[in-house]
């Protein structure tokens, strides 16, 4: 979840379309954790349980204006809460999805590409990402990201590359290794 903070806004979008599309036997493991960290079993969880469970890892011990921006950042609803939804986007691991079953990462990343491809034409168009996100002004950062081919629209690969680099770049940064919450 830590690293969640760090993705661009648009690789967190797609994470949050790819959390969406897994089913309930593939997501009690994070089931199990959400439920623990949601102290009062409300069904989200507050700044003060974040805080709470992100103190009870020593190693990793944050300040609480961390705590605040993990929360921020994972609170796609700006609701101040984090529902289990938001909860699973932020605690996904894109390369074992992909290296446990690739046929089934296949149809879920095209799945996740579908809420996003709105009209089904096989790209996501500026427009799209517009709508699919609510983001007001220029969408030129966000597609610029994906946008590998530079052809003004995100295509599938390019989609499935955004979550294999959202994945991938948490892997590679030069702090002790990730510990489940």
């Amino acid at each position: 979840m830590r690293q969640f903070v760090k993705y661009s806004r648009l690789k967190q979008f797609a994470l949050r379309a790819l959390a969406s599309t897994l089913n309930e036997e593939e997501i009690s493991d994070l089931k199990d954790q959400f439920d623990a960290i949601d102290v009062d079993k409300n069904g989200s969880i507050s700044l003060e349980e974040m805080r709470q469970a992100l103190a009870k890892d020593l190693p990793w011990k944050l300040k609480e204006s961390r705590v605040l921006e993990i929360l921020q950042a994972i609170d796609c609803n700006t609701d101040g809460l984090v529902d289990f939804t938001e909860f699973v986007a932020a605690a996904l691991h894109v390369h074992q999805l992909e290296e446990h079953d690739t046929d089934k990462w296949h149809q879920r990343s095209q799945a996740a590409f579908e809420k996003f491809d709105l009209d089904k034409d096989g790209y996501i168009t500026p427009d799209e990402l517009r709508m699919h996100t609510g983001l007001r002004g220029s969408i030129d950062p966000l597609l610029e990201e994906a946008d590998i081919d530079k052809d003004g629209k995100i295509s599938l690969p390019e989609f499935r590359k955004l979550l294999r680099t959202a994945s991938i770049s948490s892997q590679h940064v030069t702090s002790p290794p990730r510990r489940k919450l």
